[in-house]
């Protein structure tokens, strides 16, 4: 349970912040509501997030059983495993895949918000679950789609980690920051409930600190990894860079990763009209086209083109 003053510290940027969460289908609540609700720091998770339309994930159902690998799904930075590829694991379940997820990098005060921890040190975390889902499935190998931070460990587990590269397939990355990210206003990844959320993340982040903001930054600890690195994508692993132009906080330059088995995709090239930004990476059907593509290794029409969320 977090400190009184941390706690009083959250709660008051609810009284007086109101909400504009995105997508329009998001249930919000204004600033009478939310404090009527407030942070019910019992659970995990505070009310504003429970009561969304876009929270929650699949149970990571260890029995499960298809044809195809299964997926392990990492959220970005600041998120977790409920609020980011979530909508997307429902859909791919529905298409016949065993989808698996779990919140990294969290801070134990609040473990509902992600991936602040030292990247290295939450890689760890996320070879040991790949680990446990493909001896869990019996699967004789794992896919991985990530997306943000997710989409750099997506990459840089099984660059780093024993043993991950030769039980790892496809890899999925969006919009990932190898190359030195300016992260300017990156709590705006935490949209789920407006303008509460992205309060409360950086609320979290001025009191707890984000290390991994500092490892994916120009000079950062994982910035250099990638750099000296002399092969980022490993043999065996199909690697797929999905990227967008009008992503304003990683560009696609920072995201593509030139070398020999490595797809990189702009959303662009096969839906012109998207203008799809950064956190609207995990909702958009043009993207998810790209990514159920990548899985299968084919170039059907999943989805039809959307004009994306300029977010």
């Amino acid at each position: 349970m977090p400190s009184l003053k941390l706690s009083g510290l959250l709660a008051q940027s609810l009284l007086f912040l109101g909400a504009n969460a995105l997508p329009s289908s998001t249930r919000v609540y204004d600033n009478v509501d939310i404090w009527e609700r407030g942070l019910d720091f019992d659970t995990d998770t505070p009310a504003i997030l429970r009561f969304s339309e876009l929270y929650g994930a699949p149970e990571n159902n260890f029995d499960c059983k298809s044809d195809r690998n299964p997926v392990v799904m990492l959220h970005g930075l600041s998120a977790n495993r409920q609020v980011d590829l979530n909508m997307l694991q429902w859909e791919l379940n529905r298409r016949g895949y065993c989808t698996f997820s779990q919140t990294y990098g969290a801070w134990s005060l609040v473990p509902w918000i992600g991936g602040l921890r030292p990247m290295a040190e939450s890689a760890k975390d996320i070879a040991s679950f790949i680990k446990e889902v493909k001896e869990k499935t019996g699967a004789e190998k794992v896919d991985i789609v990530g997306h943000s931070e997710g989409g750099v460990q997506a990459i840089y587990v099984p660059m780093t980690q024993a043993g991950i590269s030769d039980i790892v397939e496809h890899v999925v990355a969006l919009g990932p920051a190898i190359h030195g990210a300016k992260y300017f206003g990156f709590t705006d990844l935490w949209y789920i409930g407006g303008n509460v959320t992205r309060a409360l993340a950086k609320k979290v982040v001025d009191a707890l600190g984000c290390p991994a903001c500092e490892d994916m930054a120009t000079d950062g600890a994982i910035y250099n990894d990638f750099k000296n690195a002399k092969k980022i994508a490993q043999p065996g692993n199909k690697v797929t860079v999905i990227m967008s132009t009008s992503d304003t906080l990683v560009s696609p330059d920072v995201s593509r990763v030139d070398e020999e088995g490595v797809n990189n995709v702009i959303v662009q090239d096969t839906c012109p009209d998207d203008k799809v930004g950064h956190a609207g990476l995990m909702w958009d059907k043009s993207v998810w086209r790209l990514i159920v593509n990548a899985l299968e290794e084919s170039n059907e029409t999943v989805f039809e083109c959307e004009k994306g969320l300029g977010i």
